[in-house]
């Protein structure tokens, strides 16, 4: 008798594990995240330990000039030209928010010049 498995990716695009079992995520009312602190970044609800860390700014100079409908993939950096490159500025609340917009910028084809992350204000 041959049983087959569902692969591991397709399993949790239906919400199950590899082995057939439901796999249920913890909601805003679950004991599991009530030790944690619950924050709000760019309109979605986050928990984590960093929630009471200031965020860190970066600037994010990027090769060329990014037109309008670029720029609107990236809402929470502030756009500016600077001779043939653009300058994104801005908070991002942790690293992985920083992932994020690099991973962005290399979806989008865009290349990176340099990342800094400034000092505090």
């Amino acid at each position: 008798m041959i049983v087959r498995r569902p692969l591991p990716g397709r399993a949790a695009a239906r919400g199950a594990d590899p082995l057939g079992r439901r796999v249920t995520r913890a909601g805003p009312d679950d004991r599991a995240t009530a030790s944690r602190p619950v924050h709000r970044v760019r309109g979605e609800t986050v928990t984590g330990a960093h929630a009471g860390r200031p965020a860190y700014r970066y600037r994010i100079c990027v090769r060329g000039r990014l037109g309008e409908t670029i720029r609107s993939a990236f809402p929470a950096l502030q756009a500016r030209a600077s001779g043939g490159d653009t300058v994104l500025t801005g908070p991002l609340p942790d690293r992985a928010a920083l992932y994020g917009v690099l991973a962005q910028l290399e979806a989008l084809g865009l290349e990176l010049v340099e990342v800094r992350r400034l000092p505090p204000a």
